[in-house]
């Protein structure tokens, strides 16, 4: 049974990856622009997500994590994939920070000797592949290094993120890593220890675009990544009645071609993910 819940998802340190509303993108040779909205929607946390039952398996990843925090490394992960310093500041413990008797999840990972990550692998920079098809990212140098500490290895194992709880209950992975939003509705569902970042939900548009607000959105096509709390975000708005279509992707980076080639009027994505597309595109 849960010991602790998420009260509200307040009191973050918002990202410092560019994330001044209206900041925008061009692209080589005057290419179009695109800007973050000052009216965002929700505000969240980032954390591992793990199976209700296996808090001894999530509490030993969570001592590493501490140590990797403590130790500066965790810093110089942000710095690399950020430029600055993205972590949130000695978080609490949103659930058991004790594993009950009985709990064997963290023997059985020993035993087994690697802990295998559920991940989407376009979800740059918490976990894509490079140009040579490479998995890389935040998340993934942070779970390397966890493992390492941990003395087991780890393996990535891409999965349809509209069916990740399934994935992981049904035991084809170990945890959720990648750019996990922490939701009400997800404390239900996963054991989470102690969020690491803090992310909000923006809404992405052209530049000159008629939507201000998200009071624009009204009759307009919205893009979002299928099953991910950038849904939930939008949906639990008033606006998403009037919004002419919610276009479901499976990942963002589709969503974000389609804003480009005009097939969508608005983008609403992680500010994380969507900072760091605006800032690549910003590099070519």
């Amino acid at each position: 049974m849960k010991l602790k819940r998420l009260a509200v998802l307040a009191c973050v340190f918002l990202l410092a990856v560019g994330m001044l509303a209206g900041c925008g993108s061009t692209g080589a040779g005057g290419a179009k622009k695109y800007v973050v909205l000052e009216d965002t929607l929700t505000e969240e946390q980032y954390g591992v997500g793990f199976r209700n039952e296996d808090i001894a398996f999530g509490l030993e990843v969570q001592k590493a994590l501490d140590e990797i925090f403590a130790d500066g490394t965790g810093l110089e992960l942000s710095q690399k994939w950020f430029g600055t310093d993205t972590l949130l500041k000695d978080p609490a413990y949103i659930e058991e920070d004790v594993a009950p008797g009985g709990d064997d999840s963290w023997e059985k990972i020993k035993e087994k000797g690697k802990i295998i990550v559920g991940l989407d692998d376009s979800y740059p920079p918490m976990g894509f592949r490079d140009e040579s098809g490479e998995l890389v990212g935040y998340d993934i140098d942070l779970a390397k290094e966890a493992a390492k500490r941990l003395g087991v290895e780890i393996e990535f194992q891409p999965i349809d993120w509209d069916s990740k709880e399934m994935e992981l209950t049904t035991g084809k992975v170990d945890c959720l890593w990648n750019g996990l939003s922490i939701t009400d509705e997800r404390i239900e569902e996963l054991y989470f220890a102690k969020p690491y970042i803090a992310n909000k939900q923006i809404i992405i548009v052209p530049e000159g675009s008629s939507i201000k607000t998200r009071a624009d959105l009204k009759d307009k096509t919205v893009g979002l990544q299928k099953g991910s709390s950038s849904y939930d975000a939008l949906t639990s708005d008033p606006v998403s009645k009037e919004v002419k279509e919610i276009k479901e992707y499976v990942n963002n980076v589709d969503a974000y071609n389609d804003l480009k080639a005009g097939r969508i009027d608005a983008f609403v994505v992680d500010s994380v993910v969507g900072e760091y597309m605006l800032a690549q595109d910003n590099q070519k």
